[in-house]
């Protein structure tokens, strides 16, 4: 099938990431395009390697290979973003790595870039429904603050000619989605899973297929220069219904339900009474000299004591699954129940929400239409999850 991508060379950023991986696989499947993938370490393009994509070695931090890999391409599609070391570094890599993505697609007169955001740029919404014309708002977490900074920053250069489009995915899932399929799998299989309110909050969630036809309309669409748009599934699912979904494919249950503020105290005594000493406690615990001595000298039992003595909440973090620690059940033999994850309070707020995103300025300007639906997507994905050996 010819497609206005057909023989185009097409540059993707973060090709061996979730959207960028499956954006490469369709780019050079379906559309016969020339794809090339900034690459920064080939020991990830594993996946990749599968197709004829070529490899080219760079980094973000760095103008020079950012050129060399963007020298010939008629388009851009830039998903990569810092994700490695403390916020303020991945900050700075976010912003830095767009604007040389930016500059070096102006210099090679690119038609277009299409830069990869996120709905976390509209921060902590209200209920109801959710579009572009809404405010962008910082909460202070990295991601979607240096988020903000990325779509100001490419917007800026539209004034100096070159045509932008930004794609603003809500709750990605589906094969190789880390945040939202491999590790929710992971903790129901360790542990359980909060539920905010009963898991009746909006999950807005869209299959990763949907997201890249999205980012392939906003490339070749004459009406997508200098506008945003926001991708999300045709479904107003739950995460009651999603978790639940989950839980199908695991064959156990492994929720449980929080109220907001439950959710935040259980999230805040953890921390806070896993700070010096719950973290000192839990490095001697694992020091084998420790372990071989902890039921038999005094510092053994001061220990256990200084364990009991924690929270809680506390102690079922530290006994999660593959954290032995004997003696203590010779003091406490009574069986524990599998410890509850964690949520962090940037994802209390996302998880009881029930802002529903509306895609109508997609439909109307890209025709976007999407096309897998909940139960869809579900099924391709836990196809995927039980050959990647994870149920």
């Amino acid at each position: 099938m010819i497609t206005p991508l057909t023989n185009a060379t097409v540059l993707i950023t973060g090709a061996t990431g979730f959207i960028g991986g499956r954006l490469a696989e369709r780019l050079v499947v379906q559309h016969g395009a020339r794809v090339r993938a900034l690459v920064r370490n080939f020991g990830r393009a594993a996946r990749l390697a599968r197709f004829p994509v070529e490899l080219v070695q760079g980094d973000l931090r760095s103008p020079e290979s950012i050129d060399r890999a963007v020298a010939g391409c008629d388009y851009v599609f830039h998903c990569a973003y810092g994700s490695d070391g403390e916020d303020d570094a991945r900050r700075v890599v976010n912003a830095q790595g767009t604007r040389h993505v930016l500059d070096a697609a102006l210099k090679n007169r690119c038609k277009r870039v299409v830069h990869t955001s996120t709905v976390t740029v509209y921060g902590n919404t209200p209920d109801g429904p959710l579009d572009e014309t809404a405010p962008r708002r910082k909460t202070g977490f990295a991601y979607g603050d240096s988020k903000i900074e990325a779509e100001e920053t490419a917007f800026r250069y539209l004034a100096r000619g070159l045509s932008v489009a930004v794609v603003q995915p809500t709750v990605v899932y589906g094969p190789f989605g880390t945040t939202f399929t491999v590790k929710p799998l992971k903790e129901l299989k360790s542990g359980r899973v909060i539920l905010v309110n009963e898991g009746d909050g909006v999950a807005n969630l869209v299959y990763v297929d949907d997201v890249v036809s999205g980012m392939i309309l906003a490339a070749v669409h004459e009406g997508a220069h200098g506008e945003s748009f926001l991708i999300s599934g045709p479904d107003a699912t739950t995460w009651r219904s999603f978790y639940a979904a989950l839980e199908a494919m695991l064959g156990r249950r492994a929720t449980v339900s929080m109220t907001a503020d439950e959710a935040l105290r259980y999230f805040r005594a953890a921390e806070g009474g896993g700070g010096s000493m719950a973290g000192q406690l839990l490095k001697a615990l694992r020091h084998p000299g420790v372990k071989r001595r902890i039921a038999s000298t005094r510092e053994g039992q001061l220990a256990i004591r200084a364990f009991h003595m924690l929270p809680a909440a506390v102690r079922a973090r530290i006994t999660g699954p593959g954290v032995a620690l004997p003696g203590i059940n010779a003091v406490n033999p009574t069986p524990r129940e599998p410890p509850i994850h964690l949520l962090h309070p940037s994802k209390v707020a996302f998880m009881a929400s029930k802002t529903h995103v509306r895609i109508d300025k997609a439909r109307r300007v890209l025709g976007f239409t999407p096309q897998f639906d909940f139960a869809r997507g579900m099924e391709l994905t836990g196809a995927w999850a039980a050959w990647a050996n994870l149920l």
